[in-house]
C-alpha cells in the first residue's frame, strides 16, 4: 500500500553498535581470568512486541463548514506540518481525462499577486517553509511545513490558503501545464513499470476512470478549458470534500485557527461533485504482453483486494508482507537466493477503486519469464492453502512492533500516520494498527488469503521481448537461518569489553 501501513526499518543503530564493538575488541582480549565466555546478542529475551503506549494524544474536530480535522501536538522542533486532502483525484475526471491533473498542477502556478511557480517558491523559500503536493486516483493532497514563529508562519499560511482557495488558473498557466503533462504522458509510455501498471489497470477496469493514467490523455488535455478547470476546482476543493491534518508545535487553539483559516478560504461548490461508484465487476482477460526491446522482462501480477476499513485488511496485509516483502521473504528466498532469477521482487497493497489492489512486481531474464510467473503463482497457491509458519508470524510481529516506533519518530512520519487515520476514518490511535497485528493468529491470516486472494484471479502483465522459453534453474540449497527479529547482531569475533 503506497500509503497504507508502511513498514519502516533502520540500520543506523547497527552501524554505531558494530563500530563501538570493533574498538572494544582489543580490550576484550585482556579480560580478567574467569570472565564469562559470552558473545553479545540481540535482546532476544526481551518481548519487543509489548510496548508502552506513546504520549501522543489525537485531537479531532470539525470546522463550521464540516471539515474533519485531526491534530497531534509535538514540541521536539519549533515547526509544524499541515496536510490538506481533497476528493480531487483522477477518478473524478469524468469524460475529460487529465482534468484532475491539470487543476492540481495549476495550484502552484500563480495566485492573484504572483504570476508563476517561481514567485510562489521564492516566498516559501524565504520563510523557511516547504510546500508538498501529491495526486492519485482518489485524492489531491497539499502539505505545508513551516516554522512555528508567527512572523514566519502567518505569511506562509496566508499564501498556502490563497493557493488552495483562490488559485489564478490563468490561460497562460493552463497552456504551460498542458505541455508539461503531455511530457509526463510520453515519459510514462517509455517506462516498463508504468506501462505494466497501466495495462494491469486496463485488465481490471477497462473503460473506467480507474484504468487511466492520472496524467490523462492527449485528447482530454486538448479539450480542457479554463472554465472546466474552474468548475472542477469549485466541486472538488470545497469544504465538503476536504480533510485537514496537523502535527507539530502548535496549541490546540492555534491548530483550530489554522483549520478555520483554510476552511474559510475554500470555494463554495457551484454544483455537487458527481459520485464515482466503486467497481462491482472486473475484466475477464487474465494476461497481456507488451512487446518491447529490452534486456529483461518486467512482470506484474495483480488482483483486487480489500479496503483499509475491511475487517480482514490487517490479516491480509500481514499475509502479503510475510510472503513477499523483504530480503528474507518467501518470494525473495525462492526467486533470488535459491534460483538467481531476480535482483528484487516485492508485493504491494494500495488504495484503488474504492477498495484496494494487491500486486507483485519483478524483473527477470526473458527466457525465464513464463516459468517464473508459473512459479510465483504456485508459491502463492501454496501459501494461500497453508499460511505462514508460527516462526514467520512471530518474526513479522516483532518487525512491525519495532517499525511502528521507528516509522513514527519524526513529525513527517507522524503526519503520514495521522493523515491515513483521517483518510480512512480509523480509530484515533497511532498504535492501533500495530496492536491489531499483535493479536493476529495463523488461522486469521490463512483465512484472509483464502477468501480474498483466490488463485484464479491473478492478472499478469509482461513487458519485454518474446524469446524461446527454457526451464528454470534448479534451486540451490540455502542454509536455514531462524529469523531473529533483530537486525543488530554482533559478529562472532566481537565481544563486549
Amino acid at each position: 500500500m503506497d500509503k497504507s501501513a508502511r513498514v519502516f526499518e533502520s540500520v543506523l543503530a547497527c552501524f554505531a553498535l558494530i563500530s563501538w564493538l570493533s574498538a572494544s575488541q582489543a580490550t576484550a582480549a585482556n579480560s580478567p581470568a574467569g570472565f564469562p565466555d559470552t558473545r553479545l546478542q540481540s535482546l532476544l529475551e526481551t518481548d519487543s512486541t509489548q510496548q508502552a503506549p506513546r504520549p501522543f494524544t489525537i485531537k479531532g474536530w470539525k470546522t463550521t463548514t464540516g471539515i474533519k480535522t485531526l491534530f497531534i501536538h509535538t514540541t521536539d522542533l519549533p515547526m509544524f506540518d499541515v496536510h490538506v486532502s481533497f476528493a480531487g483525484g483522477s477518478a473524478h475526471d469524468g469524460d475529460t481525462p487529465g482534468l484532475a491533473a491539470v487543476t492540481f498542477s495549476l495550484f502552484n502556478e500563480g495566485v492573484a499577486d504572483m504570476s508563476d511557480h517561481a514567485a510562489i517558491a521564492e516566498v516559501f523559500d524565504g520563510l523557511g517553509a516547504k510546500l508538498g503536493m501529491d495526486l492519485d486516483q482518489e485524492r489531491a493532497t497539499f502539505t505545508l511545513r513551516s516554522l512555528s514563529d508567527p512572523d514566519k508562519s502567518s505569511r506562509a499560511l496566508q499564501l498556502f490558503t490563497q493557493m488552495l482557495g483562490q488559485p489564478a488558473l490563468t490561460e497562460e498557466a493552463l497552456l504551460r501545464v498542458k505541455r508539461e503533462l503531455r511530457g509526463l504522458q510520453l515519459a510514462e509510455q517509455q517506462q516498463p513499470a508504468e506501462i505494466a501498471s497501466l495495462r494491469l489497470l486496463d485488465l481490471l477496469a477497462a473503460d473506467t476512470p480507474y484504468a487511466r493514467s492520472i496524467y490523462g490523455t492527449d485528447a482530454g488535455l486538448t479539450s480542457l478549458t479554463r472554465q472546466a478547470v474552474q468548475t472542477f476546482h469549485s466541486q472538488t476543493h470545497s469544504a465538503s470534500q476536504t480533510q485537514i491534518t496537523l502535527v507539530g508545535d502548535l496549541s490546540v487553539e492555534q491548530a483550530q485557527a489554522i483549520s478555520l483559516q483554510i476552511a474559510n478560504a475554500l470555494p463554495a461548490p457551484l454544483v455537487a461533485l458527481p459520485t464515482v461508484e466503486p467497481l462491482k465487476a472486473f475484466g475477464t482477460e487474465m494476461h497481456r504482453h507488451v512487446e518491447r526491446t529490452q534486456e529483461q522482462v518486467h512482470v506484474l501480477l495483480g488482483q483486487p483486494s480489500l479496503s483499509r476499513q475491511h475487517e480482514d485488511f490487517v490479516a491480509l496485509y500481514a499475509a502479503t508482507l510475510i510472503f513477499g516483502r523483504g530480503a528474507n521473504s518467501r518470494l525473495m528466498t525462492e526467486l533470488r537466493q535459491k534460483r538467481g532469477l531476480v535482483y528484487d521482487a516485492s508485493i504491494r497493497n494500495k488504495d484503488w477503486a474504492g477498495s484496494g489492489l494487491t500486486s507483485i512486481t519483478l524483473q527477470t531474464s526473458p527466457q525465464f519469464a513464463n516459468e517464473t510467473v508459473a512459479l510465483v503463482k504456485s508459491m502463492l497457491s501454496k501459501f494461500r492453502r497453508e499460511g505462514p509458519t508460527q516462526e514467520e508470524l512471530a518474526y513479522f510481529k516483532r518487525r512491525l512492533a519495532n517499525a511502528n516506533i521507528v516509522g513514527s519518530a519524526s513529525n513527517a512520519q507522524i503526519l503520514g500516520r495521522l493523515a491515513e487515520i483521517n483518510r480512512h476514518h480509523l480509530p484515533l490511535d497511532l498504535d492501533f494498527f500495530a496492536q491489531q497485528v499483535q493479536r493476529l493468529t495463523l488461522e486469521q491470516i490463512r483465512t484472509a488469503m483464502d477468501k480474498h486472494l483466490p488463485d484464479d484471479q491473478w492478472r499478469v502483465v509482461t513487458v519485454g521481448p518474446t524469446v524461446p522459453q527454457v526451464p528454470l534453474p534448479q534451486p540451490a540449497i540455502v542454509p536455514t537461518v531462524e529469523p531473529s527479529g533483530h537486525s543488530c547482531r554482533a559478529d562472532a569475533g566481537f565481544v563486549a569489553s
